[in-house]
Formats: structure tokens, sequence, C-alpha cells
């Protein structure tokens, strides 16, 4: 899959996502079963603006044309969304609702498109760093 569109199409699950943490944290959060305090609420808040930042980031990086440069890129979102990935699989084992499975399933993806990018480019341009 093209850099690019693996950007657009984190930047736009990231910025919406954000967008409804910020908005309606707490109807969002009733979809896994959560009931917060108004600081938890408040903190998921500040978790919106971050996925609104990286949004706005990933929006931007989708039109890098260096390959080291969309790499670089690539490897951070592929963590980012990795990560994500494993601890949504963690919240799940403790005890999330089933609606939970549809968070794993998307770092999943996410992740195993920037990762196959990595390894195709790698393939395509050797190691340059």
């Amino acid at each position: 899959m093209k850099f690019k569109i693996l950007c657009t199409m984190n930047s736009i699950l990231a910025f919406f996502s954000g967008m409804l943490c910020v908005v309606m944290p707490a109807k969002l959060l009733a979809n896994y079963d959560v009931r917060l305090t108004p600081m938890g609420l408040v903190i998921y808040q500040f978790w919106g603006v971050a996925l609104i930042g990286l949004g706005m980031l990933t929006w931007f990086a989708r039109s890098i044309q260096e390959s080291a440069l969309q790499r670089r890129f690539a490897f951070a979102l592929f963590m980012t969304n990795g990560l994500s990935c494993v601890m949504a699989v963690r919240g799940q084992y403790a005890g999330a609702n089933t609606f939970g499975w549809s968070t794993v399933a998307l770092f999943f993806f996410l992740a195993l498109g920037f990762g196959t990018f990595i390894c195709i480019q790698s393939t395509l341009w050797g190691n340059q760093r």
C-alpha cells in the first residue's frame, strides 16, 4: 500500500476519533461500558487532543516524497499502532466488552499496513539510511 494512502487513513481515523473524545467523551466511553470521574473525562479529552494532533501530523506527512523519511515516519506509526494494538488486546483480556475488539482490529490493520510498507520499501531500496 502507498505511504500517502496509509497516512490519509491514519489521519482521518485519528482526527475524527480525537474529535469524538474531545466533544463527547462520556458517550463514546459508554460504548465500552466505561464510566469515568469528571477528572477522568478531562484526561480522556486530553487524549483526544493528542489524537487530533496525530491526525494533523499524518495528514501533513502524507505528502513526503523522500523514501528514507517515509520509512522513518512509517516506522513511528507502525510502533504507535502496534503498541496500541497490544494495549487494546490487553484491555480485552482484562474484561472489556466485545466492542473493544473493533479497536484491536483498527490498530492491527494500521500496524500491518505500515509494517508492510516498511518491509516493501526496505526490499526495494536496500538498507539505505
